[in-house]
């Protein structure tokens, strides 16, 4: 066992708001351990409060529902800490021999107000949540674990369409057949083949001509965007107001994915749609079983606080449940983690973050942004200058384009 470096410490987005001369004080603190194949680092329903770094070797990650997902030790780049939201969702199992940071978090927050006693001038971010925060979100955590908060299934006509991309051969013909059973997203597809985003020449009035138009891929990609906005359609009248709030965000943040997809050149615009539309989808599941607990509701902070906590796993128990990409349940898991960087490509995830961050652009959320030339995934996208004008330039040339996507994804 060893003592982590300063560089080391410099690497953790935990202690990013440190600099080296108060790393240097909280080094000794901290020990690099080792953990042997097989070893449970973490067990689902842990309620101890700490940040697991893995420096070097892999783990599993295993939530009840779903498959496990591997993590590797980074050797350079920012490091996040894994399955850090309490109670935890996920089992994490070392496969190999592994080197790992365990920050408790009492040891941080209580090092954090010494140095805030210190400085007057640093602020200090709070890392515990409160007695009825904690309580609320282990509350839902156990409604999670034990079935009583209902993920919802994916509708039967979506579901079809899934199962007969899953074959080898398909076509227009086909995939026609299947969703003349749905009147409501048969005249979807054939307004949206008709709307400014796939301009033809000629209009089109049937299903298969719409699907001949968009595309097969692209077909099966706008059902499913019409199948989640359906899912904030199904609310009572005292929490519409939270749904609504919530499809605002969703569906701008589908546009803009939409358009820097296209902008970038390096992503199908219909996946970062979707994948825009569904980056918060868990939080439906956590609004509906507050619907049915209401005595939860009282307290609005309270609320917002188990949202922020859990709202990525129930997203990512969700999107398993549907059986959609991996890279879509990694947008679900990690689009607010603004700092992520797991390679020097840009990935789906990369795209939906900075989405989110043009789409807070001149709202009251923008104070809780790191400045956007600090995020890894804008210089990945190409996206290289930071300059106020020139991003204000992009969201005034993008209007046009995010309001026909907004039209057509329509209110709830």
């Amino acid at each position: 066992m060893s003592k982590p470096t300063i560089e080391l410490l410099r690497r953790l987005r935990t202690l990013s708001q440190f600099n080296d001369e108060q790393l240097a004080e909280l080094a000794p603190k901290l020990t690099i351990q080792s953990a042997a194949n097989r070893t449970r680092l973490i067990e689902r329903g842990e309620t101890e409060e700490f940040c697991l770094y893995i420096l070097q070797g892999r783990v599993n990650t295993t939530p009840k529902d779903g498959d496990a997902k591997v993590v590797e030790g980074q050797s350079e780049g920012i490091l996040a800490p894994i399955a850090h939201i309490r109670p935890s969702m996920y089992d994490v199992d070392a496969i190999e021999t592994i080197e790992y940071l365990k920050i408790p978090t009492a040891l941080l927050t209580g090092f954090a107000q010494q140095l805030e006693d210190e400085d007057s001038n640093m602020e200090v971010i709070t890392f515990e949540q409160t007695s009825e925060e904690c309580e609320l979100t282990i509350q839902l955590f156990q409604d999670i674990m034990s079935g009583n908060i209902k993920l919802p299934s994916l509708p039967d006509v979506a579901h079809r369409i899934q199962q007969a991309f899953s074959q080898s051969h398909i076509n227009a013909e086909a995939v026609s057949r299947i969703i003349q059973s749905d009147p409501a997203i048969t005249a979807k597809l054939i307004m949206i083949a008709n709307s400014a985003l796939y301009s033809g020449v000629d209009q089109i009035d049937t299903l298969q001509q719409a699907i001949v138009r968009i595309g097969l891929d692209a077909t099966r990609k706008q059902i499913l965007i019409y199948v989640v906005k359906e899912l904030f359609d199904d609310c009572s009248a005292d929490i519409k107001t939270k749904f609504q709030r919530l499809w605002a965000h969703s569906r701008r943040v589908s546009a803009f994915s939409r358009i820097l997809a296209k902008t970038s050149g390096k992503f199908d615009p219909e996946q970062a749609q979707l994948a825009g539309l569904i980056h918060d989808l868990g939080e439906i599941a956590i609004l509906n079983y507050v619907q049915n607990n209401p005595n939860h509701y009282a307290n609005e902070e309270v609320l917002m606080h188990a949202i922020r906590n859990l709202r990525p796993q129930i997203t990512s128990m969700l999107l398993h449940k549907w059986k959609f990409t991996d890279d879509l349940v990694t947008v679900g898991e990690e689009s607010e983690d603004w700092f992520r960087n797991p390679g020097d490509e840009a990935d789906l995830c990369d795209l939906v973050m900075i989405a989110q961050y043009h789409s807070y652009i001149g709202t009251s959320d923008m104070h809780r942004l790191p400045p956007i030339s600090k995020m890894p995934a804008y210089a990945k996208l190409g996206l290289t200058t930071d300059n106020p004008e020139k991003i204000m330039a992009f969201m005034k040339e993008s209007k046009t384009q995010v309001d026909i996507i907004e039209r057509l994804l329509g209110t709830v």
